[in-house]
C-alpha cells in the first residue's frame, strides 16, 4: 500500500509541474477507486475536485450485489442532480437492502453522485483533436446539438406558467422547478453542471420562441473547442536517448507462471457481457428426418431400426427398407412395426428410408474398418472385418 501511494504521488507531483496545477481551483480529477490515488490527491491537489468513475463504483457494487434491479437503482442516485432526489432515491436502496445502502454511503458518495458536483465544471462532452475543424465558430458542436433535438421532443409533456420577468415556473405533474432566464440558472442544477440545460430549461426557452443553441455555454462552441487543442502535445525521445548515469539499471521482473491455461481474449467486464437469449422447446412438434413422423427425431429411429425389427405372420408382409414391393389384399408392416393399407402400386411411408440406411451401413462399415486397423497402421488380415450384416 505504502508502494502505491508513493508512485501516485511521485505522478500527480509531476503533473501539477508539468500542467501548473499549484493552487488552483476548478480543477478536476476523474478516476477509478484505486486506493492510492485517493490519499495522493488529497496530499497533493488538497483544493482539486476528485470524481469517482461511475462504471467502476457499479462493477465493485455488482460483486456484491448482483441482480438487474440493483444496477438501475444504482443510477438514479448517481444521476441525481439535486440532494432531495439523491435522498429519495437512496431511501428506495435502503428499503430493498440496508446492507448495499451501507456499502454505498461507505463509498462517499460526494465522488460519484451528481448532485455533489461543483457547479461550472462541464463534463458531459469529450473532445478529440482535429475533430471540431469544419465546425462554426459560435455555434454548439453537433454532439450539443444532438442532445438538444432530443430534449426537444420530450418537452411537449412540460408546462411553462410565468412567474415574473424572465422568471418561469416549469412544471410536469408533482415536478416543478424554478427557471431564471437572465442569470441561466435552473433550480434543478442540470444547465450548471453540463452547460446545455435540460428538457425544463429547453421547454421555457421553446415558449419564447427563442433560440436555444444561444443559451448553451460557450465551452461547447467550435472557437473555444479548437482553442482547446491549439497546442498539440510535443513527441519525445526513446530511451536510447536519455543521458547516461552510474546507476545500474533496473531489470524487469521475473517472469512467473500462472497455473492454469492462459487466457487470450480481453476479460471484460461484467456489465458489457452480452446476455445470451435461448428459445425453449417445450411444446415443439419434434419431427423425424428419416421416417418424417411426429413424435421422435432420427436418433430414436436409428436406435429402433437396430434393436426393433418387423416380425411377419399369417396376413402380413415385412419391409426392411426395400420398395415393399407389391401389396395385395392383407398388410404389411415396416421394421418400426407401424401398419400400411396393401394395394396395388401402393409404398408404405418413408420412401427414402432405404437409402438412408444404406448410407448409414456405409457410414458404420468405414468407422469399424478404422477400429480393426492394427497398431502400426497395418491392416487387419482376418477373414470379412467388416461383414456386419
Amino acid at each position: 500500500m505504502l508502494i502505491q501511494i508513493s508512485l501516485c504521488r511521485w505522478f500527480l507531483e509531476n503533473l501539477r509541474d508539468d500542467l501548473g496545477l499549484e493552487n488552483r481551483f476548478g480543477v478536476t480529477l476523474m478516476s477509478d477507486q484505486h486506493k492510492g490515488l485517493l490519499e495522493a490527491v488529497k496530499e497533493i491537489l488538497p483544493t482539486a475536485e476528485h470524481r469517482q468513475c461511475a462504471r467502476h463504483t457499479l462493477a465493485n457494487f455488482r460483486k456484491r450485489f448482483t441482480g438487474v434491479h440493483y444496477e438501475k437503482m444504482f443510477w438514479r442516485p448517481c444521476k441525481a442532480s439535486t440532494e432531495p432526489l439523491f435522498n429519495a432515491a437512496m431511501k428506495e436502496i435502503q428499503i430493498l437492502n440496508p446492507v448495499a445502502f451501507e456499502y454505498l454511503m461507505e463509498k462517499n458518495p460526494i465522488s460519484w453522485c451528481r448532485a455533489f458536483f461543483q457547479e461550472g465544471t462541464m463534463c458531459d462532452a469529450f473532445n478529440l483533436s482535429m475533430k471540431g475543424s469544419a465546425w462554426p465558430e459560435f455555434k454548439p458542436c453537433p454532439t450539443i446539438r444532438t442532445l438538444l433535438n432530443k430534449l426537444k421532443k420530450a418537452q411537449r409533456y412540460y408546462q411553462v406558467l410565468p412567474t415574473g420577468l424572465n422568471q418561469f415556473e416549469t412544471r410536469n405533474l408533482a415536478e416543478s422547478y424554478v427557471v431564471d432566464l437572465d442569470k441561466k440558472t435552473w433550480s434543478c442544477r442540470v444547465w450548471q453542471l453540463n452547460g446545455y440545460g435540460c428538457v425544463y430549461s429547453v421547454e421555457t426557452i421553446s415558449f419564447l420562441n427563442r433560440n436555444v443553441g444561444s443559451y448553451v455555454d460557450p465551452m461547447y462552441f467550435g472557437a473555444f473547442y479548437r482553442n482547446t487543442y491549439k497546442y498539440p502535445m510535443k513527441g519525445m525521445n526513446g530511451s536510447n536517448m536519455w543521458p547516461c548515469t552510474n546507476y545500474s539499471p533496473p531489470l524487469p521482473p521475473l517472469r512467473r507462471k500462472l497455473s492454469g491455461r492462459p487466457k487470450v481474449n480481453r476479460r471484460k467486464d461484467l456489465s458489457k457481457k452480452a446476455t445470451r437469449h435461448t428459445v425453449s422447446k417445450v411444446g415443439k412438434r419434434i419431427l423425424c428426418s428419416m421416417c418424417k413422423e411426429v413424435g421422435h427425431n432420427k436418433v430414436v429411429e436409428q436406435k429402433n431400426e437396430g434393436s426393433n425389427p418387423g416380425e411377419g405372420g399369417s396376413g402380413t408382409k415385412t419391409n426392411e427398407g426395400s420398395n415393399g414391393g407389391e401389396g395385395g389384399s392383407g398388410t404389411k408392416t415396416n421394421e418400426r412395426g407401424n401398419k400400411c393399407e396393401g394395394g396395388i402400386g401402393k409404398q408404405p411411408k418413408g420412401k427414402d428410408t432405404t437409402r438412408k440406411m444404406k448410407y448409414s451401413e456405409r457410414i458404420i462399415k468405414k468407422k469399424l474398418g478404422k477400429r480393426v486397423e492394427g497398431k502400426n497402421g497395418e491392416d487387419n488380415t482376418s477373414a470379412n472385418p467388416l461383414d456386419i450384416e
